[in-house]
């Protein structure tokens, strides 16, 4: 019995470093790697469509799709088949486990030649999230993912390549800023202009004269006396 625990305390931790360092598979010829057939016939053919209308664009695109992974996450999975797939090129590699729900994506290259890593976190977002909003199961989820990565792949890359072509030459870039600097000093010039006619005007014309308003009332006292009231001292009668 306890021989028997032995060898399966060992088996268990043997088991997962035993997963980790098995060897991938090779490149599937038709860039869609679906192990234990999650996919049905149907799904299957959809798929690999669309891995093939991208890989047509010149997007080197492989899926890669498990129902579950032991000894090693699905980003750690991503690295060696990324690696052992397409080690010297630009490509996106989608790896998905459909025992946990996982699906990610790993992609190199020049940023110059393929698409840069903020268009590529796009892309993935739009598609993982119009998989998430359907209903299904989840090799049907996968499925939507593919299908809506590819044409945004396509797409993108296409523009991205247009741009790359034809970049704007640097004669171009500086009549647009010669016009734009241009345009900024006749908007200052006008500006001022204005600004010194306005203050000319104001300058020119008499200032305008305000007379108050004042209240006139009677005043009791002598006619012209100011207010003062008359007044007169008996101090003089009192030593008489």
């Amino acid at each position: 019995m306890a021989l028997a625990l032995l060898a399966w305390c060992w088996l268990m931790a043997v088991a997962p470093a035993a997963a980790e360092l098995a060897p991938v598979p090779p490149a599937p010829a038709d860039g869609l790697y679906d192990d234990s057939s999650v996919f049905d016939a149907t799904q299957r053919a959809t798929a690999v469509q669309a891995v093939a209308q991208a890989r047509a664009a010149g997007i080197n695109l492989h899926v890669a799709i498990y129902r579950f992974m032991l000894g090693e996450t699905i980003e750690q999975r991503a690295e060696r088949l990324k690696a052992a797939w397409c080690p010297d090129q630009d490509g996106l590699l989608v790896v998905a486990d459909t025992s946990t729900n996982q699906c990610t994506y790993l992609s190199d290259g020049s940023e110059t030649e393929w698409l840069s890593p903020t268009e590529l976190h796009r892309i993935f977002t739009e598609a993982s999230t119009i998989a998430a909003t359907t209903e299904g199961t989840t090799s049907d989820k996968i499925l939507v993912v593919i299908e809506n990565l590819a044409p945004r792949l396509i797409a993108a890359m296409a523009q991205h390549r247009t741009l790359t072509r034809h970049p704007i030459s640097p004669r171009v870039w500086w009549i647009v800023s010669g016009m734009a600097a241009t345009s900024l000093c006749f908007l200052l010039i006008a500006s001022s202009i204005r600004w010194i006619i306005k203050r000319f005007r104001q300058s020119a014309s008499p200032a305008p004269t305000y007379f108050p308003t004042v209240q006139v009332a009677e005043r009791f006292g002598a006619p012209f006396g100011g207010g003062v009231i008359a007044e007169i001292s008996f101090s003089d009668i009192d030593k008489t």
